[in-house]
């Protein structure tokens, strides 16, 4: 079943950007609403939603809460094509990259609690059971973690700090990290996730932050272990 499900997903997101292309749509034009592409394309509206999300953080969409879906801005194209200069020519250190990775995403917590957010708990809570079914089905994992983190950044409420956070999302794509996790530490990740939400919905920064520390605690561990190493 859940196969099944990651394939629709696939072949909505193909159809969405054949759609964008035959009908030769610019960077801000207006897009189709979740409502008329779950009726044109006789799915569900689950299935429209982490098609979207999926366009979204690859920087083909862009979905404003509450104002509806557009073309994404290519003006961060550059910038990528420079980052990616500057990393075949000087690197990167990765702990330092992920240690920015994670002021941002403890930032994107706290917006989103100070600033009272109207959050779609319910679509986090979709897009974590898909990370389960993953987990319990070898599937795509980092696809839906990926997903799950970059809804949280979104939901902000603020384009500067995500268009931002996916210029760094993108320096950090150039770097491969070969971390492989068990099942037992994906599920720790996946209840991890709830927590988070969780934490939000009742407005607990403290244990929002905490829970997202302990979130990246195995990467920093993986990092230290290959520096002992090299």
């Amino acid at each position: 079943m859940v196969i099944q499900k990651t394939s629709l997903v696939n072949i909505v997101i193909e159809k969405i950007k054949n759609y964008i292309l035959e009908n030769k749509l610019k960077p801000n034009d207006k897009f189709l609403t979740e409502k008329e592409l779950t009726e044109q394309l006789k799915v569900s509206r689950t299935v429209v939603r982490e098609a979207l999300i999926s366009l979204q953080a690859v920087g083909i969409l862009k979905i404003k809460p509450g104002g509806g879906i557009y073309i994404a801005d290519t003006k961060l194209g550059t910038i990528n094509s420079i980052l990616k200069h500057h990393y075949e020519t000087h690197g990167v250190k990765i702990r330092e990259l992920i240690e920015i990775r994670k002021i941002i995403e403890l930032g994107a917590l706290r917006l989103i609690i100070e600033k009272q957010v109207p959050l779609d708990i319910q679509q986090l809570r979709e897009i974590n059971e898909s990370y389960l079914q993953a987990i319990t089905t070898n599937g795509d994992t980092k696809k839906f973690d990926r997903i799950f983190h970059q809804s949280l950044i979104k939901a902000t409420d603020n384009d500067t700090f995500y268009d931002f956070s996916e210029i760094i999302h993108q320096y950090f794509a150039l770097v491969r990290i070969d971390l492989t996790e068990n099942q037992e530490s994906l599920i720790k990740s996946y209840k991890q996730h709830n927590e988070i939400v969780d934490a939000i919905k009742d407005n607990d920064l403290l244990h929002a932050q905490k829970t997202m520390n302990d979130h990246f605690e195995p990467i920093f561990t993986f990092i230290k272990k290959m520096e002992e190493e090299s």
